[in-house]
């Protein structure tokens, strides 16, 4: 019986998971291929500096965090689709937190422009590597992002739209306000409250200020306790193109910042929920580009 349970609920998580994610595929699909489409791949590595535990006990030990990542890309005129794939192992060890620490993660999604309309939406699924490993899943690791805005003419580089994701915990709705322009000192990126980006001419520096946070669906070493991991935090980070590339050769951009106000909330089986500020920790990052 349990074992038909399992299958039960597997059965229903990839017909929930298949109902959520066409309407994406549909999207992308319908939509015209622009004929100056271009293909892209990158590899990503990011290290963070070690987090302090909150307490001071002299049984924890530090919380290590790094992230390796890797995507491709197409894009176009009016549109961009891609397929991002990040591991990104979370140590903390201290407790008995119902989850390994092992944070795998898998989208697909895009940005689609319709006259006034912007559409920004991805989808996939996110788990901890004992829940690939025996194929024991639940509904929390279906999640995904979107966002609608609709600018104020056709002229303007203001536009207004509504956003979900997981960005400041839990799910929620939040309303966003998108600006863009492009002059002789750069091109300027504001979407608030989620955003704020500018690149030099060229594309050589980079720097962003931006809210990320996300949810992973995590299972105790027993497999019998189906929970939530919630990472969230303010990311700031100046990234340097110190390569170009060319032929087989990749893109190199080497990147320095900083995670502020890091939390992480997940259940731990001896006290419950737990919700830990880990604070501040820099960050240096690697990637390439094809």
């Amino acid at each position: 019986m349990a074992g038909t349970g399992r299958w039960y609920r597997i059965r229903t998580l990839a017909r929930f998971r298949l109902s959520v994610l066409a309407p994406f595929l549909f999207a992308s699909l319908a939509l015209p291929c622009a004929v100056q489409a271009s293909n892209s791949f990158y590899l990503l590595y990011r290290q963070w500096q070690p987090y302090d535990w909150p307490e001071n006990l002299p049984s924890t030990n530090e919380v290590t965090r790094s992230q390796r990542g890797l995507g491709w890309q197409n894009q176009g005129s009016v549109s961009t689709f891609g397929i991002d794939y990040d591991y990104q192992p979370l140590r903390i060890r201290t407790g008995d937190p119902a989850h390994n620490g092992h944070l795998h993660r898998l989208t697909f999604g895009g940005e689609w422009q319709h006259r006034l309309y912007r559409l920004e939406a991805r989808a996939g699924i996110a788990g901890t590597s004992n829940m690939f490993k025996y194929q024991d899943f639940h509904s929390d690791m279906v999640n995904g992002r979107i966002a609608l805005f609709r600018a104020l003419d056709e002229t303007s580089d203001l536009s207004l739209g509504i956003g979900g994701d997981h960005r400041f915990g839990s799910f929620r709705w939040l309303p966003r306000v998108r600006w863009q322009q492009s002059n002789e000192r750069g091109h300027w990126l504001f979407d608030l409250p989620v955003l704020i980006q500018w690149q030099s001419t060229g594309q050589l520096w980079e720097f962003r200020v931006e809210r990320n946070g996300d949810r992973w669906a995590t299972l105790d070493k027993a497999r019998e306790i189906q929970s939530a991991l919630y990472l969230e935090e303010w990311r700031t980070e100046l990234t340097y193109r110190l390569h170009d590339g060319g032929g087989a050769w990749p893109t190199v951009v080497v990147g320095v910042g900083a995670s502020v106000d890091t939390r992480v909330r997940y259940e731990d089986l001896n006290t419950g929920t737990v919700d830990l500020s880990l604070g501040e920790a820099l960050l240096a990052s690697l990637r390439l580009d094809w």
